[in-house]
């Protein structure tokens, strides 16, 4: 008796359907496949492709529709019913199934459909996930499960967005403990590398993302930019636009040592700055109280024409101790206004590489000389000593001695 027949699998060719690689993928997600996801020949004209998918190599495109018409498909595309009130998984089946992986297949189909029409009888291999799948995981299945680690480890572009949108997809579901650890789990990277992502994605200057996306400047270098002011980021970027290469590492310190510098002057001033806000307010209460208890007894004192001298006489030294107050208030918004303009001095300064560090550090000898000179003057009526004019004589001598050797 003749053996019966085995029905030809799914796909073409009675090549076997590989799901090992797609389970693996699923299984990043901790997606249980359960009840509900099945494997079904699906119409090409009923998918859609995911929202906002990559962009598709058309070499990759023509390699495999090549190897689809040769040997079929080896395994199946991944996809998800639509419904129509989209994102919220709710509503109505439309008839249609969204690509959650399986583009490139999905593109190299479509070719290969256009010489012959009626290839597979037009169907596909799909993985149906089930329909309670929430919208934020198939955004990650769809990010994860077109991810190649080896092949796309060297493309900083792609794993800053997918970092990005990873963190954000995560953030959404509510997990927040171990994130930089479970990204780097989910993406075969390192926590350290996926902290630098991070930073790159929060403070990195657009520009500055644009010349990492393009490999213009490495995932250090991007990392180090990240942690400067955006001062410091914009003249990177111009320096870089202009010149056509990056700064050299000793200019990178250079800028790196002003910015700290100019930090910490701005926050000194800001400290300052809150610091005479807060004892304004108070003098504004005060005044407002010395005025609240003048009233009360210009009152007192117009109501009862024959009070005793100490009520008048408690009127004048609250009127007086009113007047200090305004002249106190008027010192303080002083102060804030000389604050405030300092601190636009320090926002607006220049930021920028001069030529020898050297340099840098001899202006710096000169300021600190300058302040200390400036006070022994004003100790001694403005006049300089001998030791002093010596001094500013030997500093100017310094400087001239260093600009004609350079």
């Amino acid at each position: 008796m003749a053996a019966k027949k085995e029905p030809a699998p799914l796909g073409y060719g009675n090549k076997e359907i590989v799901f090992k690689n797609t389970k693996s993928k699923l299984d990043t997600v901790s997606l249980d496949l359960g009840n509900g996801s099945k494997i079904e020949m699906i119409q090409y004209e009923k998918l859609i492709p995911f929202p906002d998918n990559r962009d598709i190599d058309d070499t990759d495109v023509d390699v495999f529709a090549e190897n689809i018409q040769r040997n079929g498909f080896q395994s199946a595309i991944v996809i998800a019913r639509e419904f129509t009130d989209g994102e919220s998984r709710s509503g109505n089946f439309t008839g249609n199934y969204i690509i959650i992986s399986g583009h490139r297949r999905y593109a190299a189909f479509g070719l290969i459909l256009e010489k012959d029409h009626s290839f597979m009888h037009r169907k596909l291999p799909a993985l149906i996930l089930r329909d309670d799948i929430p919208w934020s995981e198939l955004e990650e299945l769809n990010l994860l499960m077109n991810y190649d680690a080896v092949s796309e480890s060297s493309h900083p572009g792609d794993m800053r967005k997918r970092v990005a949108r990873l963190m954000e997809l995560l953030q959404k579901r509510g997990i927040e403990k171990k994130l930089f650890d479970r990204i780097a789990e989910k993406l075969s990277i390192s926590s350290r590398q996926i902290r630098k992502y991070d930073s790159i994605n929060k403070n990195l200057i657009i520009g500055l993302q644009t010349l990492l996306d393009d490999e213009k400047i490495s995932i250090n270098q991007a990392n180090q930019y990240a942690s400067r002011s955006i001062d410091v980021q914009n003249y990177i970027l111009n320096y870089i636009t202009q010149n056509g290469e990056t700064i050299t590492e000793d200019e990178y310190q250079q800028l790196k040592t002003q910015d700290e510098e100019n930090q910490k002057i701005q926050k000194a001033a800001a400290e300052q700055l809150k610091e005479n806000e807060l004892k304004l307010k108070e003098q504004e209460e005060e005044i407002q109280r010395l005025k609240n208890k003048t009233l009360e007894l210009e009152s007192l004192v117009q109501e009862n024409p024959d009070i005793d001298g100490s009520s008048s006489q408690e009127l004048i030294n609250t009127q007086a101790q009113l007047r200090r107050a305004k002249e106190k208030a008027d010192k303080y918004h002083k102060i804030l206004k000389a604050a405030k303009e300092a601190d636009a001095e320090q926002l607006n300064k220049t930021i920028g590489i001069s030529a020898p560090i050297a340099v840098n550090e001899m202006l710096s000898k000169i300021s600190d000389n300058v302040v200390k000179l400036g006070k022994r003057k004003e100790k001694r009526g403005y006049k300089f000593s001998k030791n002093d004019i010596q001094k500013i004589k030997s500093i100017i001598d310094d400087l001239q001695a260093l600009i004609e050797d350079k």
